[in-house]
């Protein structure tokens, strides 16, 4: 078992790249669903569903079989039905990968076995099939965990013959014709301990909340089918009908227990009478609920998709209902969901809605409904109140709502902000808030107003394919910011684009990541859709995109086609193409194809000469793309799950096109426009000439005289001047020479105005149309920010002026003009509050002690007491927030100040009292709103101002050395202010006494004690305060609030504390066990930053930063390693890869670490999405171990023992034992196959020398004698092989009998020739080895992998091929020798061969080892009973002349070696004589060396693994020798005779010399000899000459041997 589970996840991480999704190949499914019914009963008391799933389906093509999707449900197989006909169907639930096996014995770092076991629930990248073809074409089913059989034609039409009419219309079924047009599926089905698809709220015990329960939802699909039965495919869309059966009210949902169920004295119930369950049978777990009268009077109600068509009493319970709802447009069944709970109605139609606008809308007014748990209505008519606003804006606007009515539903525990179904939204009771609560009202009705766009662009209105999401996604956002009349991203999403994220289509491929990738889609899509809208604004006749998407929405609520609800890129990119009259190609490339934003420094010069601006427009997004990125904790885990999922960034785009309109503000005030091409052929630099149109150079400067005349001439507090002033520009306040000597402003110095004078524009506006979403750097000089702050009354203009004031701090620094700018800003009402706030933001920085002298502390403090304060003093007036603008600037002021510091790095005392002081008198008696959240900020703000900065801090530390010479007396006579720490424990006793405030008199969502967390925090990270645990573990019990929880577990991550193994064992145990996802969800995140911490070093930068102490005369000396660890440690903070690195060196051998993981891994509660998210986490937290261990039980037996005798009785004794032995020898598991092997020795030199002691046993072919060899013709006869019958051995080993047939049944003759020659031009040119190839495999070779093959490779070897005719005409020996070889041939590797012998002298020899593994062995034994094949091998040998052969051993069995001898002699016969001369044979057929073939198969084994080819050097001096290339020597075989001449490509051949050397075993010996045999001289190979006749040591021969080798193991 371990070797399987080893190799199924060495299989996994072998197939596919880690950063490769898995692809799901298979193919769509040829049918589509018509409709589907869904009939289902709730028990709250027992938390349990059952019900049944109809669903009609209709085969686009025939087929058989059909698959459905389904999880978590108990399905009985036996009762699915089709179309009323019993038929056979399989169910396997893919979440039963998730269970545990019991006899496994694994834990964290065996993640990589457990996440391959649950590849089914992983998601998988498919062969996407589009929405448009999902209609009428097929479906895409998840999973297909239920597959069903379809019965035939005949078999539906005999089963509903007697059926209605009405039921065989609603089964598709034609008794005339005699044809069923589709099938329906009916599915029972249970639900029990789910975890993915439904969520219970209240029901336990420790819940004190009102039970409830709702669907979730997730991006991909998988969660629908966790409810019912269904095809979970987000194209397939089709109607419903979803029946709900719950109990009528909440007392009927958790009925008390009868007096018969209490419990009697001994524990057991009276019902039960004491017997025990039975082992299968599970106990059913009933939930009692203690439930005031009022409560249990509470009506429970469905709230689902779709209208309501029915609600009817349970006819047989009378204390359950029914409620149904039909969707009848097509709809997936992702947008199916429901609620159900005692839940309260709220009409915001008729609360909200007049009856003008009620009668202007006609048909078109939409019903909006709210729904939410008892006691909260008023909430819901607060939060809610914009939304039949917002309803009647969209239909009056984009087209008429495509359903008949509006829910939204308030729920607990909710993941997501909001969920869009179909007419229905699922909302979190997060958003609600009572009407004196005004700080989120933003916020709450853009996501609320959101979830109502996407009912026309998301619900009615899909996405074609995963790519046009985005389209989809942006549509929806860009209907909602177009109501909330907002400046779509150019306010406060303009510089939050990140230049490494992934272009917009390939988003949609991504979003299952988490909910980041969701995140930055919301961010960037409507944001490419507001500049898209601006550039079509500008064409001619053009409405931008609002006309498109009218036309859109109106096209799809009345044609009726399923093709006019699904968008594609393309389509709207043509329909923008046409309406705007202009190519979007190169704007679709770089916004939605492409990735990245520009970064674009303009640069700009008047020429007086030619009266036009120069302006020079450069892209710099390379430089910003090349910077390192510092790795941010809070995108830690963002970063790692786009890392390990392939997730990249676009190629950087080197530049942007498209048009831009300038704006220029010349010197009379009058703005010109100007519209500019950026083009490609640009490159990144373009430069433009603008026309100057200003006549009048003086114009500006009377202007700006005649602005300062009419502020000195205005008398302060005269009512009749002040209405008669005439106001040029914002900010002018405080104008007065008292008011600027008061408030200590600043103006312009007489050399700036000069400059100002001289200047031919005030300032220029760079995109002014928003038709770009880049950063943009210009350089103008300040004071035309200036002057465009103050007198442009674009909020857009007036936030690029802020953003210039805090981009030139680096290079100005504080300076009190810049200050004064700032307060004059912050002082008038009339800035749109947003850029107020920014001002107050920026004002600290220019709060320093020198050069300025504390100007921006003293102008913050002025402003605060000249709103919000007793005139005189900083105590606060009693709150007043009915000015929402001015209350937003009364909350930034006390923060702006506490972030203010010294040299010294600490807040001056001033500011800290001022905090403190309104946190004290803070007085909201008369105020009609809430003062909490007001607190909130006053804390948040006073914890801040007690944390001293730690830049300044440590160069204050490096600058105070005590010297040597300094005097004691003047050390120890400093007095040490005490005041900084009574301040300390005074704001803390502060902070402390709200979070004390909250356990009697909560605040609005705990914000009092959620406030004083974060300031403990931040103090005790600052080492302000003491480090203390207990002030957070307190808060993270499971009756805590979840906010609280949350906002404490976010404490201890932040402190560091998960180092401590108890707390982290703690942490993983919170984040495995909460019962709310939502906790679950928010605790995950904050585990992810502390392990970031962990990763980067954050902790340990603050624990190992040590002042360094000057040495000698003040130098101070850093050490190697020092700086070795600062590298490291910067590293660590810009390489993710380092900083995993770190972090699983970190926790990789933690072993309660791993048990923590694992025990959360395996929590009941858990959804499949969150158990991948652990299993990511382990990947970075654990090296992978590639096996595990499997307990097995031991086997048991009986035994039986008579026991007693008694009279007419016997006993007998049954015991039960455990078998812990085997009871015979384990010889542990199968070893493979040895491998088989065919070596060939081939030899140019007699082997005179060498040691026959090897443990391969050598086979020599016979070489036939000249008596009986045939005639030299032209056709060869082919001569024949007896095989005798093989011996039987004592062991299962293969005879010889046995090897020579399968030799020469898969041709052994091509396979020696192929090794002989080199296998480059063989290969390409024999048929014979091509066939050997095509069946068997390429030879392969120790050194060399697999041989290619190459036609245009040098034979080094003599050439084997098969046997032609030759023709008559003879030529002469000399000239038939090979080529020379490129290079000496090297002894083969004897390795694995046995023994090694004893150093011999060099040899000219060449082994080679063919593969022959891929035989069977079992093929190998059987072919002796196959009828023989003999093969005719043709050899070119230059020495067929002295060939000998024996008269009287023509079918003698000769050795197992094949010698052929060259010419090295003078022949005793010139060329063209007969060969009947009788020559001798130069060696003996069988010698003491070579034993015979039935000794030698009985102990070889044939080994498949391949050997090394080599050659050892020649020993011929001054040449290379071959044994298949070597020319011919002389006749004496001397060192020093010269080569034969090679005979040309094209020479004739012999017509009688080619002979094929006969192998066949005589008749006269069969069987193997068993006598033993000589053994061989030390110094003599197995054909050694010296066993020949003498004339066989006078010239060499080239002999080709078949080694076989034996295996290594044991017999197979």
């Amino acid at each position: 078992m371990p070797g399987i589970m080893e190799s199924e996840s060495a299989a996994a991480a072998a197939d596919t790249p880690p950063v490769e999704v898995p692809l799901d190949d298979t193919p769509p499914r040829p049918f589509v669903v018509f409709g589907q019914t869904v009939d289902m009963e709730i028990d709250f008391a027992e938390k349990r569903v059952h019900g049944r799933s109809d669903i009609l389906i209709v085969p686009t093509t025939d087929v058989s079989e059909v698959y459905i999707d389904a999880r978590q449900c108990e399905i009985d197989v036996a009762q699915i039905t089709v179309s009323n006909c019993e038929m056979e169907a399989t169910y396997q639930d893919p979440c039963e990968w998730i269970q545990t096996p019991e006899n496994y014995r694994w834990s964290a770092p065996q993640w990589g076995i457990r996440k391959h076991r649950m590849k089914p629930l992983l998601h998988h990248r498919r062969n996407e099939v589009s929405a448009l073809d999902h209609d009428l074409k097929c479906c895409t089913p998840l999973n297909g965990s239920i597959k069903i059989k379809l019965p035939s034609v005949d078999e539906v039409l005999r089963k509903n013959k007697d059926s209605q009419k009405s039921d065989q219309q609603d089964l598709l079924l034609h008794p005339v014709d005699g044809t069923v047009g589709g099938y329906r599926i009916r599915i029972p089905f249970k639900l029990r301990n789910v975890c993915d698809g439904l969520h219970f709220v209240g029901i336990d015990e420790t819940d004190t909340r009102y039970p409830h329960v709702y669907t979730r939802h997730s991006v991909e699909p998988g969660t629908a089918s966790a409810i019912f039965p269904c095809i979970d495919d987000p194209g397939s869309r089709n109607s419903w009908k979803i029946s709900i059966t719950c109990p009528r009210t909440l007392g009927d949902a958790f009925p008390a227990p009868p007096a018969i169920q209490q419990q009697q004295p001994n524990g057991t119930s009276a019902t039960s009478g004491g017997r025990k369950r039975k082992r299968d049978k599970e106990e059913a777990k009933k939930r009692y609920m203690t439930l005031t009268e009022e409560d249990k009077l509470l009506d429970m109600t469905v709230v689902c998709s779709g209208y309501l068509t029915g609600e009817v009493v349970n006819k047989d319970d009378e204390t359950k209902k029914t409620m149904t709802f039909e969707v009848d447009r097509n709809k997936a069944a992702k947008h199916i969901g429901f609620a159900v709970g005692p839940f309260e109605h709220v009409d915001l139609w008729s609360e909200f809605r007049s009856e003008e606008d009620d009668t202007k809308l006609g048909v078109n007014a939409v019903k909006v409904h709210g729904y939410c748990l008892p006691g909260r209505a008023e909430e819901v008519k607060n939060t809610c109140s914009t939304l039949v606003t917002a309803v009647d804006y969209f239909v009056l606007t984009f087209g008429r709502y495509p359903f008949e009515s509006y829910k939204v539903c308030f729920v607990d525990d909710m993941v997501d902000e909001t969920v869009p179904l179909c007419a229905f939204s699922l909302c979190s009771t997060r958003l609600l808030c009572p009407a004196d609560i005004i700080d989120f009202e933003v916020e709450t009705t853009r996501t609320l107003v959101h979830s109502l766009a996407c009912q026309w662009f998301g619900i009615n209105i899909i996405p074609n394919t995963k790519a046009d999401i985005w389209l989809v996604v942006g549509i929806s956002w860009f209907l909602t910011d177009h109501f909330m009349k907002m400046l779509c991203g150019n306010n406060e999403y303009r510089f939050q684009i990140d230049i490494r994220r992934p272009a917009l289509q390939d988003l949609g491929e991504h979003l299952h990541l988490g909910s980041f990738e969701v995140d930055f889609m919301n961010l960037k899509a409507p944001l490419v859709l507001f500049i898209l809208d601006r550039r079509l604004s500008k064409s001619s006749n053009s409405t931008g995109i609002s006309k498109i998407i009218s036309r859109m929405v109106s096209k799809a609520n009345t044609s009726g086609q399923g093709s006019d609800e699904v968008l594609g890129s393309d389509a709207f990119r043509r329909a923008c193409e046409k309406a705007g009259n202009t190519r979007l190609e190169q704007f679709w490339n770089q916004w939605v194809t492409g990735s990245g934003c520009p970064r674009l420094d303009v640069y700009q010069r008047f020429n007086k000469k030619r009266l036009c601006v120069e302006m020079t427009i450069r892209q710099t997004q390379d430089i910003a793309f090349m910077k390192p990125r510092l790795l941010d904790k809070s995108d830690f885990w963002r970063d790692v799950v786009e890392e390990s999922h392939g997730v990249y960034a676009g190629e950087l785009q080197q530049c942007f096109t498209g048009p831009m309109t300038i704006r220029i503000h010349e010197a009379d005030g009058t703005p010109y426009e100007h519209i500019v091409e950026i083009r490609e052929e640009a490159a990144r630099s373009v430069k433009f000439e603008i026309p100057y149109n200003t006549k009048y150079k003086r114009l500006k400067r009377n202007r700006r005289q005649r602005e300062r005349a009419l502020a000195s001439n205005t008398a302060r507090g005269d009512e009749e001047n002040n209405n008669q002033r005439v106001l040029y520009y914002l900010g002018d306040v405080m104008q007065h020479p008292e008011d600027m000597e008061e408030w200590d402003f600043r103006d312009w110095d007489e050399e700036t105005e000069t400059k100002m004078d001289q200047e031919s524009y005030e300032w220029i506006r760079m995109d002014a149309d928003f038709e770009w979403i880049c950063e943009m750097q210009t350089n103008l000089p300040a004071y035309m920010y200036a002057s465009q702050l103050q007198q442009d009354r674009d909020v857009v203009a007036q936030q690029d002026s802020m953003l210039f004031l805090h981009r030139s701090f680096s290079k100005t620094g504080p300076h009190p003009l810049v200050s004064t700018i700032l307060a004059r800003t912050l002082l008038d009402p009339r800035y749109y509050y947003g850029i107020r706030i920014m001002a107050a933001d920026e004002l600290p920085r220019h709060a320093v002690d020198e050069p300025v002298n504390w100007v921006g502390l003293r102008h913050l403090m002025k402003t605060f007491q000249y709103f919000f304060c007793h005139p005189g003093t900083y105590t606060p007036k009693p709150n007043n927030f009915a000015d929402k603008r001015q209350y937003f600037c009364q909350r930034t002021i006390p923060e702006a100040v506490a972030r203010i510091r010294g040299e010294d790095g600490k807040c001056p005392k001033e500011a800290r009292r001022f905090i403190l002081e309104q946190l004290q008198a803070n007085d909201n008696s008369d105020n009609p709103y809430s003062d909490q959240p007001y607190i909130c900020t006053l804390i948040r703000a006073l914890a801040t101002c007690l944390i001293p900065d730690e830049k300044k801090t440590k160069q204050q530390k490096d600058m105070s050395f005590s010297f040597e010479d300094a005097d004691e007396d003047e050390v120890m006579g400093e007095v040490v202010d005490p005041e900084p720490e009574e301040f300390v424990k005074e704001a803390y006793e502060e902070i402390d006494r709200y979070r004390r405030m909250d356990e009697y008199d909560p605040s609005y969502q705990n914000c009092f004690t959620t406030a004083a967390l974060d300031a403990m925090c931040r103090l005790m990270k600052a080492e302000v305060i003491p480090r203390r645990h207990l002030p957070f573990l307190q808060y993270v019990h499971d009756k805590t609030y979840d906010l609280v929880r949350i906002q404490a577990c976010e404490c201890i991550v932040e402190l560091g504390m998960l180092n401590n193994a108890s707390v982290l064992r703690l942490f993983f145990a919170l984040v495995s066990t909460d019962p709310s996802p939502f906790v679950r969800d928010r605790l995950f995140k904050a585990l992810c930053r502390g392990l970031a911490s962990i990763a980067i070093g954050e902790n340990e930068q603050s624990d190992k930063q040590t002042p360094l102490q000057p040495v000698g005369d003040g130098l101070i000396i850093e050490e190697d390693g020092i700086i070795e660890a600062r590298k490291e440690a910067k590293v660590r903070r810009e390489d993710l890869s380092a900083a995993l690195a770190a972090l699983k060196k970190e926790t990789t051998d933690d072993a309660l670490l791993q048990k923590s993981i694992w025990n959360a891994m395996n929590s009941p509660i858990l959804t499949v999405a969150e158990r991948i998210q652990l299993l990511e986490l382990c990947s970075i937290l654990f090296e992978e171990e590639m096996s595990l261990l499997v307990d097995f039980k031991y086997p048991s037996f009986w035994t039986a023992t008579r026991g007693e005798r008694g009279r007419g009785k016997a006993n007998v004794v049954f015991r039960r034992h455990y078998r812990t032995k085997s009871r015979k020898p384990y010889s542990g598991p199968p070893k493979p196959e040895p491998k088989r092997t065919i070596t060939l020795n081939i030899n140019r030199n007699n082997s005179s020398t060498v040691k026959a002691a090897t443990t391969s046993t050598t086979l020599s072919l016979p070489v036939p004698s000249p008596a009986s060899a045939p005639k030299l013709s032209g056709s060869t006869p082919t001569p024949k092989q007896t095989i005798p019958a093989p011996k039987k051995a004592s062991f299962s080993k293969p005879s010889s009998t046995t090897v020579c047939q399968a030799i020469s049944q898969f041709e052994l003759a091509n396979t020696i020739m192929t090794s002989i020659q080199n296998y480059r031009y063989y290969q390409s040119t024999s048929p014979i080895v091509q066939e050997w190839t095509k069946r068997f495999g390429t030879i392969k070779t120790r050194d060399e992998k697999t041989l290619p093959h190459s036609a245009n490779s040098t034979p080094a070897r003599p050439t084997a091929k098969v046997l032609q005719a030759e023709p008559d005409e003879v030529k002469d020996n000399d000239n038939l020798a090979p080529a020379k070889p490129s290079r000496p041939l090297k002894r083969a590797s004897t390795e694995g061969d046995g023994p090694r012998p004893r150093k011999a002298p060099k040899l000219d020899t060449k082994i080679v080892k063919l593969d022959t593994s891929r035989i069977p062995r079992k093929k190998l034994e059987s072919l002796e009973k196959r009828p023989k094949r003999s093969l005719l091998v043709s050899v070119k040998f230059t020495a067929w002349d002295k060939l000998r052969q024996r008269k009287d051993k023509v079918n003698m069995p000769q050795a197992g070696s094949i010698r052929a001898t060259p010419k090295h002699r003078k022949p005793d016969y010139k060329a063209g004589k007969s060969s009947k001369s009788g020559i001798n044979s130069p060696r003996s057929s069988v010698g003491p060396s070579s034993p015979a073939p039935g000794r030698i198969m009985e102990s070889a084994q044939i080994e498949s693994s391949p050997t090394s080819m080599s050659a050892p050097p020649s020993t011929t001096a001054g040449s290379h020798r071959s044994s298949t290339s070597q020319p011919s020597q002389s006749q004496s075989g001397g060192s020093n005779a010269k080569p034969r001449k090679a005979l040309p490509e094209m020479r004739k051949p012999l017509p009688e010399m080619r002979k094929p050397l006969p192998s066949a075993a005589p008749t006269s010996n069969p069987t193997p000899s068993k006598q033993p045999q000589p053994q061989p001289q030390p110094q003599q190979s197995a054909s050694s000459p010296s066993a020949a006749s003498p004339s066989a040591s006078k010239g060499s021969s080239t002999k080709l041997k078949i080694k076989l080798k034996p295996p290594t193991s044991g017999p197979s």
